[in-house]
């Protein structure tokens, strides 16, 4: 399998398929819901103010506050058409690059 084409957060149009992003999530957004299990907003300061929701539906992800990750996961469009994510599920992976803890 080739590698997936790396894509910045603003860069998301809904159209890519599977991609390669990195990313710092901003927070996380509560959900009402069990599926996704979490939701977060991500940023990225060296592409301005810019930032991306990010659902996460893959159980063995959860992704922590104010860390920074390489995702591997999908550039979707919500199901409303309104806005754009990255989604992580089956076949999603991340590998966080910073967290302010270990400082």
């Amino acid at each position: 399998m080739s590698n997936p084409p790396f894509l910045h957060i603003d860069e998301l149009d809904g159209t890519n398929g599977f991609i390669k992003t990195k990313a710092f999530v901003n927070y996380t957004i509560d959900l009402s819901s069990h599926t996704p299990h979490q939701k977060v907003m991500l940023g990225n300061s060296d592409r301005g103010d810019v930032e991306r929701p990010c659902v996460v539906f893959n159980d063995d992800i959860t992704l922590d506050e104010g860390c920074g990750y390489v995702f591997g996961g999908f550039d979707n469009k919500w199901d409303d058409g309104e806005e754009i994510q990255l989604k992580l599920s089956e076949g999603a992976w991340i590998r966080k690059i910073h967290d302010p803890d270990d400082q």
